[in-house]
């Protein structure tokens, strides 16, 4: 099975090319642990690889788009929100530079990501 992404082929236009093309070859994705891997860097996020919380987070503090979801909004915002780098720049965590190029912004630090393990693990002994 091919994992990279990549558009769907053949009919869509119809409810049995729909289910045939897109349903099934959805579900078959959904099987391959490559494809549902979560990419998110922070091994110590208490969301990591709980996307449907994560996003849900994300969507409720409204104030960036999730790691795995920011290259989406970076290749396909780039080519065609010129004008407006700077918001942009807010919603994949990034900041623009003097030259007009987005830069990554640090994230939230270790130490706090560390202290509510620490925190969770002191609740539990209680």
């Amino acid at each position: 099975m091919n994992e990279t992404p990549k558009e769907y082929h053949g009919d869509r236009k119809t409810p049995q090319g729909y289910y045939k093309n897109v349903v099934l070859h959805n579900r078959e994705l959904v099987k391959s642990p490559t494809v549902m891997r979560c990419p998110c860097p922070n091994d110590l996020c208490d969301w990591k690889g709980k996307c449907a919380q994560c996003i849900a987070l994300h969507r409720h503090h409204n104030n960036h788009v999730p790691y795995c979801l920011q290259s989406l909004v970076n290749d396909n915002l780039a080519h065609t929100c010129k004008g407006c780098k700077s918001a942009m720049a807010q919603l994949v965590e990034s900041t623009v530079d003097e030259s007009g190029n987005l830069q990554k912004k640090a994230g939230t630090p270790i130490e706090f990501r560390k202290y509510v393990k620490e925190q969770d693990a002191l609740s539990k002994l209680k």
